[in-house]
């Protein structure tokens, strides 16, 4: 897909900030240009997903990629208590991503050990559910929305909500709403692209609205001139806070400073070589 892009728009540097489950639709965030140095940033940031799931069935990818095993207990929604198992699932809470993942377990990704028949062991990791709506939309079948932190798997929320009801939860799908600032409603389709590449427009954010949310310092020509050539910025003692510091030249971005207990070193160059 993203080389796909690269032909339609002609650009050379693009990424994608996170990944998509197989099964999944909605917003895949791709940088473009000197904006791939932001990835860490859009990645970072909470996302909102919905999605439906059915009681009564286990998976081993915790959705319909594999086998759905009936589990044999009872599946009606009518006796399940929606705000209970919401204040359960909400705030931070711990889980144990899919085998069926990305990550990697011994240097190997876990869903190709466990396309093979082994079981990768994965760590348990804590999350931030902010938000979780249920809906019973089915004698068997759960809608939801939920926004949360970088790492949640919602596969690992669905398969952990079955086995708290004693029954099983199977994934059925699954859209990403929003990620950070992006959202589905301003976003456009490949195949809009691909009908016509002016469409891209629609979906382009620029970088200030990215970094909007970072704590920011306008300097003069002599502090630019300095920091473009990479002398030590701890020279110039800005007013910088702990973490990163956005910095912006004659209203447009610049740089980005991370400042830590071992000094303030550079991050990100933000124009281009012949700005």
């Amino acid at each position: 897909m993203l080389n796909v892009l690269k032909s339609i728009l002609n650009m050379k540097k693009a990424g994608f900030c996170g990944t998509l489950d197989p099964l999944a639709e909605g917003v895949l965030v791709v940088a473009v240009k000197k904006a791939t140095k932001l990835l860490p940033f859009v990645t970072g940031s909470d996302k909102v997903y919905t999605g439906k799931m059915i009681l009564g069935y286990t998976s081993a990818s915790y959705d319909e990629e594999t086998e759905l095993i009936p589990s044999g207990k009872d599946t009606q929604t009518d006796s399940i208590d929606i705000n209970s198992l919401i204040e359960r699932f909400s705030g931070s809470i711990r889980q144990v991503p899919p085998g069926y993942s990305a990550l990697k377990v011994n240097g190997k990704r876990a869903y190709k050990i466990a396309r093979k028949g082994g079981t990768p062991k994965l760590e348990s990791r804590e999350v931030m559910i902010n938000l979780l709506e249920l809906e019973k939309t089915g004698e068997k079948e759960l809608s939801f929305k939920v926004d949360c932190s970088k790492g949640t798997y919602i596969r690992s929320l669905v398969s952990d909500i079955g086995e708290f009801l004693g029954c099983g939860a199977v994934m059925t799908q699954l859209t990403r709403q929003s990620v950070g600032i992006f959202s589905i409603e301003n976003s456009v389709t490949l195949e809009e692209v691909k009908k016509d590449p002016e469409n891209v427009q629609k979906g382009i954010v620029n970088i200030e609205a990215v970094l909007d949310n970072l704590y920011s310092i306008d300097v003069d020509k002599r502090s630019f001139d300095h920091l473009r050539n990479g002398m030590n910025p701890e020279i110039l003692e800005l007013d910088l806070i702990d973490g990163y510091n956005y910095i912006r030249y004659e209203d447009s971005p610049a740089f980005i400073l991370l400042k830590n207990e071992e000094g303030v070193s550079y991050h990100t160059f933000l124009r281009e070589e012949n700005d």
